[in-house]
């Protein structure tokens, strides 16, 4: 822990010295665009989730694939590919996308060890290590802000597909606004189901002491995706989606910040619910939760006031989309499973009969 805490030392003093030199750079030209000023970008603190002992997910690829990561092979020698690897991998993608960008960053792990690069000692262990070091570097950071981004590639079914993005039940209005613009800038580029921002009660968001998010990119699970992981070039795309992520939360944090957004990608905001039932009791609408998720879907309940009854009624939410395509996808998945599956607007659920056409 202690080594790590003085790599974190030491990129916050790399950050300093990059402020010193951006002082002495020329003014920009007409025309030219401004480079960020180093002093008011945040310490971006990178979590690979999982590593030594703790493989995570494993998936399984065809045989003589090339990953660019460690070979893994299990018993019967088939071709595997873990999840701390390509966290790993991510990570030092994402590291130096940001370095690249005047950000200063910390990794809570830099090799295949647990958190602080320490030997793997359990889950619980791994897990308080990396959110010590976390709030350690945000502390030593000195007022300037911190935001946490950890990286993971998700597992369930074989079937199951795409992009999701969580942050705590209970966290405020910069992670959930975090949470929202990598999710979209990563669902943009990779282009696979939009899984929606989701919450949950996750060690390393509920402990951080700053706005704090965790990317699911893909399933390793799913034979496809596993595939779509062990390419390099899906990897980097990953990488520049939270990177472009990260740098709109900065951009909106202070609307004066001189980056403009590269015109080839539009801003995109969740438009759409897809929802498994809609109920006047909550109870009912937990019992309908239960069932979508012993059927393989994620669910929750979401109440909303409904204008012509004027009274709340429950929703039973199974995703949250930016495109319509991927929520009719999911309602069409719904309803082969038996569950009234139906799209409505994330806004005003109870208003979107064309969408449900």
């Amino acid at each position: 822990m202690r080594g790590a805490l003085t790599a974190a030392m030491a990129a916050l003093a790399l950050g300093a010295a990059g402020l010193a030199h951006a002082q002495e750079a020329p003014v920009p030209g007409p025309g030219e665009e401004l480079a960020p000023d180093p002093a008011a970008l945040p310490l971006v603190i990178i979590d690979p989730g999982h590593g030594g002992k703790d493989t995570g997910a494993v998936g399984t690829l065809p045989d003589g694939t090339e990953t660019g990561l460690p070979p893994r092979r299990d018993g019967r020698g088939r071709t595997r590919i873990y999840e701390k690897d390509v966290n790993l991998d991510l990570a030092v993608r994402l590291q130096g996308y940001l370095v690249g960008r005047g950000y200063p960053t910390v990794m809570t792990r830099t090799t295949d060890l647990a958190g602080g690069d320490l030997p793997f000692r359990g889950v619980s262990r791994d897990l308080r290590d990396r959110v010590r070091l976390a709030n350690r570097a945000a502390q030593a950071a000195r007022g300037r802000e911190s935001i946490f981004i950890s990286l993971h590639a998700n597992a369930f079914r074989a079937t199951s597909r795409g992009t999701e993005t969580f942050h705590f039940y209970a966290s405020g209005a910069p992670a959930r606004r975090l949470a929202r613009l990598v999710h979209e800038e990563v669902v943009f580029r990779l282009g696979l189901p939009d899984r929606g921002v989701k919450t949950a009660g996750f060690f390393v968001l509920k402990r951080t002491s700053m706005p704090a998010i965790l990317l699911e990119g893909a399933f390793l699970s799913n034979p496809d995706e596993a595939l779509l992981l062990a390419s390099s070039d899906f990897r980097q795309q990953v990488v520049e989606g939270a990177g472009a992520g990260i740098e709109r939360y900065v951009r909106e944090e202070d609307p004066s910040a001189p980056t403009p957004r590269p015109a080839r990608v539009e801003p995109l905001t969740i438009r759409y619910w897809v929802t498994a039932g809609v109920f006047a009791r909550r109870s009912v609408a937990i019992k309908r939760v239960r069932r979508a998720k012993r059927l393989g879907f994620d669910a929750v309940v979401r109440p909303r006031l409904h204008p012509r009854l004027d009274r709340k009624v429950f929703h039973v939410v199974t995703g949250q989309f930016i495109f319509l395509a991927n929520a009719k996808e999911m309602r069409a998945q719904l309803r082969q499973a038996g569950l009234p599956g139906k799209v409505g607007s994330a806004q005003a659920p109870d208003r979107t009969a064309a969408a449900r056409r």
